[in-house]
């Protein structure tokens, strides 16, 4: 899955995590790959978001709270981005 539509990336990127294994991480980039937001599965409930570009923080989250995050977090990193890159690694 390496390149995604911007539009419906937050539902894409949370069905995938959602059934990654623990340990592993899933990243979304921009185009130029100069902002970017790395997912983190700790364990079954509980995730850490890494949000790199215009802003620069880490989330540790919940599974309540992911969805609602990630459509924030696409909105602000990727305002004008039409296509996104996701990789998985460990």
């Amino acid at each position: 899955m390496p390149w995604i539509s911007a539009r419906s990336a937050d539902k894409l990127v949370y069905g995938q995590i959602v059934k990654l294994p623990f340990g592993k991480r899933l990243r979304v980039e921009s185009f130029k790959g100069d902002r970017w937001i790395e997912i983190v599965k700790i364990d079954e409930n509980n995730y850490k978001i890494i949000e790199h570009g215009f802003n620069n923080h880490v989330y540790n989250v919940t599974g309540n709270d992911l969805k609602r995050i990630l459509k924030e977090l696409f909105e602000v990193e990727f305002p004008r981005s039409h296509q996104l890159r996701v990789v998985i690694t460990s």
